[in-house]
């Protein structure tokens, strides 16, 4: 029984080396496999995503795109460069302007602003895009009228290209309201006879684009100094129209002779005020005819009586 007892000690002792054996292997197996193997990344340790390629843009853009004005006025317009990409290109323009009108561009704010440019380098993503200014205006002797004119402006550099539309519109002149006098000669300086009637012949003109109306005329002169104006009063004035009228001009019989300033003057009504044009004169009065005969007869008479008194003395 003893022996029997001692055995099966043996074989547990056996046992238990040969589990210990086991476990022993196992753990250091794992760890040569973890020793072999790179370290899987934990869930929180993620990746960095690959670079995605740069894909290059160009955008036209303008803050002010359409412009107002009147007809005849240039219209400036800038257009700012948008541009993602890895270099610097040169960009080539393209310029659709509307008929009758020019268009030029220059840098903006470069020392070639006054250079008419047909090209420009552009840098790739930057803070402040370059920029150009585009001026529209029409050509000599056009005179738009009202309504809207487009301007399309295009940039590109090989593949790479975009445009935009400027638009101007074109608005009515506003009315002007201007009024002109003179004498039909253009002379300013007229000879008069004191007694007599002198006829002196004006033209009306009516310079602005606004119709004028109530037309009326006066006149500064020296005292007892006659005048008249035919028509005295005009209903009203077309832009562009002229009239003519005639003042006549009656100095008193006892002028003395000489030169004597007259003013002339032509007022119109506008919506706003009471226009006034005026001319100045030199008229200048000569002796009446009368007096002038009785002077030669005066004359005459002297040198008659000189000649009989000289014969009469001669005889003695």
């Amino acid at each position: 029984m003893k022996r029997s007892k001692g055995t099966q000690n043996l074989l547990c002792l056996i046992s238990l080396v040969g589990v210990l054996s086991i476990l022993l292997g196992s753990q250091l197996a794992l760890a040569a496999q973890e020793g072999s193997n790179p370290p899987t990344p934990t869930p929180n340790q993620e990746e960095p995503p690959p670079e995605e390629p740069v894909i290059e843009r160009l955008e036209l853009v303008s803050r002010f795109p359409v412009k107002q004005g009147e007809s005849g006025s240039s219209f400036e317009f800038e257009v700012s460069f948008n541009y993602q990409g890895t270099e610097q290109k040169l960009f080539e323009f393209t310029l659709t302007p509307p008929p009758g009108w020019a268009v030029s561009v220059t840098r903006y704010y470069s020392e070639e602003q006054q250079a008419t440019i047909l090209a420009m380098l552009v840098e790739p993503n930057v803070q402040y895009p370059d920029r150009v200014q585009i001026e529209l205006s029409p050509l000599p002797g056009n005179v738009p009228e009202p309504g809207e004119y487009v301007l399309t402006f295009a940039a590109a550099s090989d593949d790479l290209r975009d445009s935009i539309e400027l638009k101007a519109v074109v608005t009515d002149l506003p009315l002007t309201y201007e009024l002109d006098l003179a004498t039909t000669s253009g002379r300013l300086d007229f000879p008069a006879k004191g007694g007599e009637e002198n006829f002196i012949p004006l033209k009306i003109t009516n310079t602005g684009s606004g119709v004028l109306t109530n037309l009326s005329f006066t006149s500064v002169k020296s005292e007892g100094w006659g005048t008249i104006f035919t028509p005295n009063k005009i209903e009203s004035l077309e832009p562009g129209q002229s009239v003519e009228a005639e003042v006549t001009m009656t100095p008193p019989q006892n002028t003395i002779a000489g030169d004597y300033r007259v003013l002339l003057r032509v007022g119109a009504d506008s919506p706003d005020t009471r226009l006034q044009q005026e001319v100045d004169m030199r008229i200048r009065v000569q002796t009446p005819t009368v007096w002038g005969a009785a002077g030669i007869g005066i004359v005459v008479a002297v040198i008659a009586g000189l000649a009989i008194m000289f014969r009469q003395l001669g005889r003695r």
